[in-house]
């Protein structure tokens, strides 16, 4: 993937979130993240209270794939906290919690933005209204955020080759998909097609449960790369790798950084698989 296509795509969105400047002193900011609690998932009374879900949503068509990227990591861009983040399906911008006083909450108001899903259990609400949605037409979007495959598919993939066609028109072949260009990452990008297309190693980590009760954040991260390169229905013919090399960058204690090319990037990955 060319660096220019990766710069288009950092316009979209910033790589590591900044926090959202507002003129209202009642909006959320990184300071004023006492309600922090109050923002997390909902406990089993709570859901039990939670409003009935609805299958007639009135701004499912406010919905926009052309800006939903769930490759980036999962913090929310107002408090940079990665507890009950919400992912806005109309801007594709990542907010916490759904409460009155949460992030999420504000931009359903201020930017008339109403549908949201959960990063972690996939549920997709409606704010301010406070309802679950459901409705088979969100299954693409569930899907992308967490590819899920068989070992049917697993053997199709060595037997039979197919093209999808991603939101913009363009042909991919499966498995066959870029790697955005996060300042000089070029080499590592290469290294991981390499690690993917290994068949052992890709449908080890294509099978989630293989790895589910895996500790390790690289292992966890590599096996969602390698789920969403190999989606056949994916919006787009390229991925960004950026909350892998998140994760290297904190498992190395900062040695490898990202817009930095090092030779032992090659060796960070190799730990990881010798190690997990």
């Amino acid at each position: 993937m060319s660096e220019q296509d990766s710069n288009n795509n950092n316009k979209k969105r910033e790589l590591s979130p900044t926090p959202s400047s507002s003129s209202s002193s009642s909006k959320p900011t990184t300071e004023t993240t006492n309600n922090e609690e109050e923002w997390e998932e909902e406990t089993p009374i709570q859901r039990k209270d939670r409003k009935k879900a609805r299958n007639d949503c009135p701004y499912l068509d406010t919905i926009n794939r052309h800006m939903l990227d769930f490759d980036l990591e999962k913090l929310c861009s107002v408090t940079l906290s990665h507890l009950n983040v919400y992912a806005c399906l109309v801007c594709g911008k990542y907010f916490q919690g759904k409460s009155k006083t949460s992030p999420a909450h504000f931009h359903s108001l201020e930017a008339n933005h109403h549908v949201f899903i959960h990063l972690e259990n996939k549920r997709v609400i409606c704010l301010p209204e406070d309802y679950e949605v459901l409705d088979s037409s969100l299954a693409d979007i569930i899907y992308l955020l967490d590819p899920t495959f068989t070992k049917e598919q697993l053997v199709q993939f060595d037997t039979s080759a197919k093209f999808s066609t991603a939101l913009d028109g363009s042909l991919f072949l499966n498995g066959m998909v870029g790697l955005n260009n996060v300042k000089n990452t070029d080499y590592i990008n290469s290294i991981l097609q390499v690690l993917v297309h290994i068949p052992p190693l890709r449908n080890f980590f294509l099978i989630k449960e293989n790895y589910a009760g895996n500790k390790s954040g690289l292992v966890q991260r590599f096996g969602e790369l390698t789920r969403k390169m190999w989606n056949p229905k994916n919006f787009k013919a390229q991925v960004l790798p950026h909350e892998l090399l998140q994760e290297i960058k904190t498992a190395s204690d900062e040695k490898f950084k990202i817009g930095q090319k090092q030779w032992y990037q090659s060796r960070v990955l190799f730990f990881f698989f010798f190690f997990f």
